[in-house]
């Protein structure tokens, strides 16, 4: 984590809530599997003077947060992954017949994979100004909609910007902070979305589009390598009254479940 000055004002962030796991989402457009729980940040901003500023007399709908996405040791930027459809196969061709059997040619494409970003979705949040579970208000930016489209381990790499002003026309990175280690499956391995946070249910309350769950929705794969779990009607009405719990629009993906 880390902090600058700028001439007045003093800038940090927070994680007040870090993901855990998701599953990996695919190269399309469309595709999205978002991060449970959402990741959630504070801005702390003090005076010149070291006291905390009022937040209430802030324009903050023009502060950003902007996510990046790195390895587990913070180390190495993961930004970019290879298309998997883009990569180079080879095409066996038959070939002429011979003493042994059919023989077979095999032929390379020379044609260089193409790179997508590993993290897609909306990889920039807006503050806004919010409440905690102690009525407290502050500064808040909630990421509830960007997915990892690679298998593994990662941390989430977030700074702030300043909006550009008069007198420094381009923003300038105030305040970085990681996100804890977490995890990204396949589809085979996801084990299922957990129970919504209270955090994430308090700011849902708010006005804040994250999607709500009541009970965590297990996956399939945990399903089936469960005894007792099965096909039983029990396994099937958890599933259903995790749908019937969602509180948004924004959740069309069925989180694993395929």
């Amino acid at each position: 984590m880390a902090a600058l000055n700028d001439s007045t004002r003093t800038y940090e962030l927070q994680m007040a809530q870090n993901p855990i796991r998701a599953r990996m989402c695919g190269f399309g457009e469309k595709d999205r599997r978002p991060m449970d729980p959402p990741p959630i940040l504070k801005l702390i901003v003090r005076n010149e003077d070291g006291t905390l500023a009022d937040v209430s007399q802030m324009d903050v709908n023009f502060y950003m947060v902007v996510a990046d996405i790195y390895s587990a040791d913070q180390s190495t930027a993961c930004t970019l992954v290879a298309n998997p459809a883009s990569t180079p196969q080879a095409v066996s061709i038959p070939g002429a017949a011979q003493t042994m059997g059919e023989s077979t040619m095999s032929v390379m494409s020379l044609s260089n994979p193409t790179a997508s970003r590993n993290l897609t979705g909306s990889v920039v949040s807006s503050g806004n100004l919010l409440t905690n579970l102690d009525n407290e208000p502050g500064i808040y930016f909630v990421f509830q909609d960007i997915s990892v489209r690679s298998e593994g381990v990662f941390t989430l790499k977030f700074s702030f910007t300043l909006p550009p002003t008069l007198d420094n026309p381009s923003s300038s990175v105030m305040a970085t902070a990681f996100s804890e280690p977490f995890t990204i499956y396949s589809a085979k391995k996801f084990p299922g979305m957990t129970e919504s946070t209270a955090l994430s249910k308090h700011f849902a309350k708010q006005g804040i589009k994250i999607p709500i769950r009541k009970e965590p929705r297990i996956s399939r794969v945990k399903k089936m390598a469960d005894p007792g779990g099965g096909s039983s009607s029990k396994g099937s009405s958890l599933s259903n009254a995790g749908d019937r719990d969602l509180n948004s629009d924004s959740e069309e993906e069925d989180d694993g479940q395929d």
